[in-house]
């Protein structure tokens, strides 16, 4: 984009590639959505940017995210997203559709006992 004329800004949304935090390699609709619009923040602010000709681009999973954050962020004005991937499906039926009921069953119970660690934690 940049090299099109674009002023263009790319992150690692929150707890992905070089982003700090834990835990790692988690994708949440909440937060990753709240890191679009932060970028829309910051770049609303630049001298040398129009805040009216915003756009975003989301690709591969963050495609979803870019399209929740347009929604209901005014400021974007052009959305583009390339994405292949069900985000949803994936965390239901696991990668390849591996993911037996049973497993999935587990795996809930495993992330719900968490939960209640985290709470009794203060986390």
């Amino acid at each position: 984009m940049a090299g099109r004329g674009f002023i263009a800004l790319a992150f690692d949304p929150s707890y992905t590639g070089e982003s700090k935090g834990e835990p790692r390699y988690v994708a949440s609709p909440d937060i990753n959505t709240e890191d679009f619009q932060a970028a829309v923040d910051f770049l609303s602010v630049q001298e040398n940017v129009d805040p009216e000709k915003i756009g975003i681009i989301g690709i591969c999973g963050w495609g979803g995210h870019a399209l929740n954050t347009a929604s209901i962020d005014t400021r974007i004005k052009a959305t583009v997203t390339s994405t292949m991937y069900n985000m949803s499906r994936v965390n239901h039926n696991g990668y390849f559709d591996q993911m037996t009921q049973d497993e999935l069953y587990a795996l809930k119970e495993k992330l719900n006992a968490q939960r209640i660690k985290d709470f009794k934690n203060g986390k």
